[in-house]
């Protein structure tokens, strides 16, 4: 019997699932243009308010406070992190501002017309000179067009958001086995520990992300498994290879690193450029099935995990508006029970994917979102 009431729950779930998909790609063809997202801290710049620390800034704009020597790190005139005052601009790490646009490049003369240097004046031993030759060939001052800049993400969601992966995808390559220091039962910024690499041969300089397996993460509606929820917890580097064992030290924290968490190769997470993603011609839904932090209630900010992956074509930097059915309705024609219209209630861009699941950064919500939320894709990296 609870067979039975499972497979109908998920049949029931796919349909609506498909009728919103259905819904949602109707009202994204006929959507004016979509609202502009809040800018945090345009020129990457937070002037200290009376009352401050480094320990809340932290807080605030990289989600987590323990993370305050980063915002030291990027602002050496600050001598004693236990001292700052109102007015002291801070530049926070991940809130760096566009670049500038390239200047415009001279006209390129008529054909025919002789574009005549201005005259140079002769140089004199010892005094630089005062002019220079005009430039007579345009393709002396064109430039490549710069790469569009990245999003406003800071660097602690993009290196602390963990990910949901099968078993096979988490390729451990070692793990810590305790710490320098006897004292230290967990382990932070430079801090340093003993790692076992098996028999691989490392050097030093070489980097490895701490990793912690956790929970297992299932579909809200259809109880289907969808892979591991695994924290990222940090970044190692080797500092000595002599001894026993490979000594490294925490440069990057994320939470408490302990005895026993896994090693595995540290690779560049590069967040997603604004201006090249473009309108979806996929039809791919999604649920949020799960969050970093296990939240009740999510918004913007938060760091969630849906139901798609690489499997069905998603790539860092697509986009993902995020839905609410509301409840059901009665048909007036035929009296039948059908869904009510979904509204759209926030977005999210996807910064990491694994083979079936997906983490996003939601950067839109107008109301308190929730797992369980259906997703349709929005914008598509080309």
């Amino acid at each position: 019997m609870m067979r039975k009431e499972r497979i109908r729950g998920a049949v029931s779930f796919l349909a609506v699932t498909w009728l919103l998909m259905g819904q949602v790609a109707a009202q994204e063809a006929t959507s004016g243009r979509e609202q502009g997202r809040p800018e945090t801290l345009p020129e990457g710049v937070y002037n200290v308010r009376e009352g401050d620390t480094l320990w809340a800034i932290a807080g605030r704009y990289l989600d987590n406070p323990r993370l305050w020597p980063q915002i030291w790190k990027e602002n050496p005139f600050v001598t004693n992190p236990n001292r700052i005052f109102p007015g002291d601009p801070l530049t926070i790490p991940g809130f760096g501002p566009s670049p500038r646009p390239l200047a415009e490049a001279p006209p390129v003369p008529p054909v025919g017309e002789e574009q005549v240097a201005p005259p140079i004046a002769p140089p004199v031993e010892g005094v630089p000179p005062t002019g220079v030759a005009a430039v007579t060939r345009p393709e002396d001052v064109i430039k490549t067009p710069a790469a569009p800049p990245a999003l406003a993400i800071p660097r602690a969601a993009l290196e602390c958001s963990g990910f949901v992966a099968q078993k096979q995808e988490i390729v451990r390559v070692g793990r810590i086995i305790r710490p320098v220091e006897e004292d230290n039962m967990r382990h932070w910024y430079w801090d340093d520990v003993f790692v076992d690499l098996g028999r691989r041969k490392v050097r030093r300089g070489d980097r490895f992300r701490v990793v912690r397996p956790t929970t297992t993460i299932e579909h809200p509606a259809t109880g289907a498994r969808v892979g591991v929820k695994v924290k990222t917890l940090g970044t190692v580097e080797i500092v000595s290879t002599a001894g026993a064992a490979p000594r490294a030290r925490v440069t990057y924290n994320c939470e408490d690193i302990a005895d026993g968490d896994l090693l595995m190769e540290a690779r560049e997470l590069m967040p997603p450029q604004r201006g090249v993603t473009q309108p979806a011609h996929l039809r791919v839904g999604g649920t949020i099935v799960g969050s970093k932090e296990d939240a009740d209630s999510l918004g913007q900010g938060d760091i969630v995990y849906v139901d798609v992956g690489q499997k069905q074509g998603i790539v860092p930097g697509d986009e993902f508006s995020i839905y609410r059915v509301s409840g059901v309705g009665i048909d007036p024609d035929s009296d039948r029970v059908i869904p009510l219209a979904p509204t759209k209630q926030g977005e999210l861009v996807v910064i990491r994917t694994s083979a079936q699941a997906a983490t996003g950064l939601v950067t839109v919500s107008s109301i308190q979102l929730r797992v369980g939320e259906p997703l349709v894709l929005l914008r598509k990296m080309p």
